[in-house]
């Protein structure tokens, strides 16, 4: 059982909007607002995460100041928190902006935009795509993530799974292509991710418990199980290691309690499931693994500082925040 695909199979992954960009040097440009891009693409969903992979040539990305990546075939790049950036066949070129309108009016369901831009140099050329998920459930992966992942893929093999469309139009795409273009991305951003957590050191939250192999153990047992019955000792056992060592390993890795994880993500699995849905608050606090409505009632209001009827009926949604020790402020 593996605790990063349960969490990616709960979050509601999604893959969404394609552009085939065909780009020559020198060229610039620079993103909108992922949020923006997600109020028109994707209405209901607050988290929207672009990425770019690089099919041939090669350029450079930055965001805001920060230090510029160089990008070559191969590499795919990605923005957990949806920051603005630019992309570019030089540094210090001035971007084209993009609008958000531009994006929405470019992408449609099953089909590739195809887009072409630049002078008359270099080419490069960029599958570009976005993935939607759950803003509530995401939060406990996205919360730790850097704000670029880069990593190296076989672009040439997945670059031939794509259809090409015909040069200057938006073709419709033969049928099932959405569902391949979007299994295709989260393979990406499942890649990046795991590449990611191979390559930190130290502490890093939750994340680190990835790493460990009890902690991923009793993460994957409560993402794919949380309204089981489970306690420090039953968690211990199943991870195979004695309850004290298991509880050490949980801390040293996420900073956080066991049971005290386990409690946060069952008012997370609540609290979406009373966004998304009309089932009765008990259902939905026993499905989340809560053994009585008044019980769930006051763990809720401590987490989210309202009752789960308010939460339901408010329009916009505050999460709790992180702090740097991975516990909820």
């Amino acid at each position: 059982m593996d605790a990063l695909s349960e969490l990616l199979r709960v979050i509601r992954l999604s893959g969404t909007a394609f552009i085939d960009a065909d780009l020559t040097a020198p060229w610039a440009v620079e993103t909108p607002s992922s949020s923006a891009i997600a109020t028109r693409l994707a209405p209901g969903v607050r988290r929207i995460i672009p990425y770019h992979l690089v099919v041939q040539g090669e350029c450079h990305v930055q965001i805001g100041r920060q230090k510029l990546i160089n990008l070559a075939a191969g590499d795919v790049v990605m923005f957990p928190h949806g920051d603005v950036h630019v992309l570019a066949s030089t540094p210090g070129l001035k971007p084209l902006r993009i609008t958000t309108d531009a994006v929405v009016e470019l992408t449609r369901p099953d089909s590739i935009a195809r887009v072409r831009y630049g002078g008359d140099g270099a080419p490069t050329r960029l599958i570009c795509g976005f993935f939607a998920c759950d803003e509530m459930l995401s939060e406990q992966l996205f919360a730790r993530l850097p704000e670029l992942i880069c990593c190296q893929i076989d672009a040439k093999s997945t670059a031939a799974l794509l259809p090409r469309p015909v040069q200057g139009s938006n073709t419709p795409a033969t049928p099932g292509v959405g569902a391949v273009l979007g299994k295709l991305s989260e393979l990406l951003f499942v890649d990046a991710i795991r590449a990611y957590v191979e390559s930190i050191r130290g502490s890093e939250g939750w994340i680190n418990g990835l790493k460990d192999r009890y902690v991923s153990h009793a993460l994957a047992l409560m993402y794919a199980r949380p309204a089981d019955d489970w306690s420090l000792e039953s968690l211990a056992r199943a991870v195979g290691i004695s309850r004290t060592a298991f509880a050490d390993h949980f801390v040293q890795c996420t900073g956080i309690a066991p049971m005290q994880y386990l409690t946060q993500w069952r008012l997370r699995i609540a609290a979406d499931a009373l966004a998304h849905s009309d089932r009765a608050i008990k259902f939905i606090a026993e499905n989340a693994g809560f053994g009585s409505t008044p019980a769930f009632t006051r763990a809720f209001k401590r987490e989210f500082g309202t009752s789960p009827a308010k939460w339901r009926r408010t329009p916009v949604r505050e999460l709790p925040t992180e702090s740097a020790d991975g516990r909820h402020a």
